[in-house]
């Protein structure tokens, strides 16, 4: 149900100008008049550009619209700080990172946009034994891979052929030792894991994820808590297959994975930051 109390609303016509879906119309100088509320795909800009709170809309009822804080919204500059001073800090404790802190990087990730006002972004938190499930499945995926690639017999053609690889594999034997003496390298020993999926064949999961990736990655830097991309994961979790990636991070069924962030609280801050070189 959507109604305009005619009484308050101050015809400014807002509601009409920015409602994707043209569920409004106005006359110049009228009431604007709710004509394809059908087609609404509740983005809720019209009750948030409504000054008067003329809209009476029934999925954004009276409490949950909130008047905008303007003096809590940081600056350009100090934003800018935040985003030069983001770092992927790998000296992660096994200090717990508080509820608040972990409640308020969620929360971000689920108010980034999406497309269509779709929602179709799930995020999964893994702490604990899932953690180590993950890392473990990780580790044992490389390490075969590494045993065929670095056989007697493969390993000529992977040093021609397959430079990087042949590259990474005493990095690869390193996360080896430190898996085995009960450490966590592939998942930095965060104590947090955040899995961002969608529906399997939506059409915007991968911008919808990395859209909510980074409003969380933002927040978790505002904590001062560590977060860090997990690629290396996500490349073994692409050959693991879909169905044991599902089981791994507690999935919703048939949702595809497509970011992967680590957590936790860093033994130090940088105290600096430094400017990128241009490529």
């Amino acid at each position: 149900m959507i109604r305009i109390d005619i009484d308050i609303c101050k015809r400014c016509g807002r509601c009409a100008r920015v409602c994707p879906s043209a569920v409004y119309t106005q006359e110049k100088g009228e009431v604007p008049v709710v004509r394809k509320a059908k087609n609404c795909i509740q983005c809720g800009h019209c009750v948030d550009v409504c000054e008067a709170f003329a809209i009476q809309h029934s999925d954004f009822p009276a409490e949950n619209i909130h008047r905008v804080q303007k003096e809590n919204i940081p600056s350009a500059s100090s934003l800018m700080e935040l985003m030069k001073s983001r770092r992927s800090n790998r000296t992660i404790t096994p200090a717990p990172i508080p509820s608040e802190a972990l409640s308020d990087i969620i929360e971000a990730a689920y108010v980034a946009p999406t497309a269509e006002n779709s929602r179709k972004v799930k995020v999964t938190l893994l702490q604990g034994e899932d953690i180590q499930a993950v890392e473990d499945a990780t580790m044992k995926f490389f390490l075969r891979l590494a045993n065929i690639l670095m056989s007697p017999m493969v390993r000529p053609l992977t040093k021609l052929f397959l430079r990087d690889l042949y590259n990474e594999a005493a990095e690869l034997y390193r996360f080896e030792r430190k898996w085995r003496e009960g450490k966590r390298p592939c998942t930095c020993n965060g104590t947090a894991l955040l899995a961002f999926s969608t529906p399997k064949g939506y059409d915007f999961g991968w911008q919808d994820c990395n859209l909510a990736y980074q409003n969380a990655s933002l927040m978790a830097e505002a904590h001062g808590i560590s977060q860090i991309y997990m690629g290396l994961v996500q490349t073994a979790l692409k050959f693991i297959g879909r169905k044991k990636t599902e089981r791994l991070l507690h999935l919703p069924k048939n949702h595809k994975l497509y970011a992967l962030m680590a957590l936790g609280m860093p033994a130090f801050y940088y105290p600096n930051y430094s400017d990128k070189p241009k490529k």
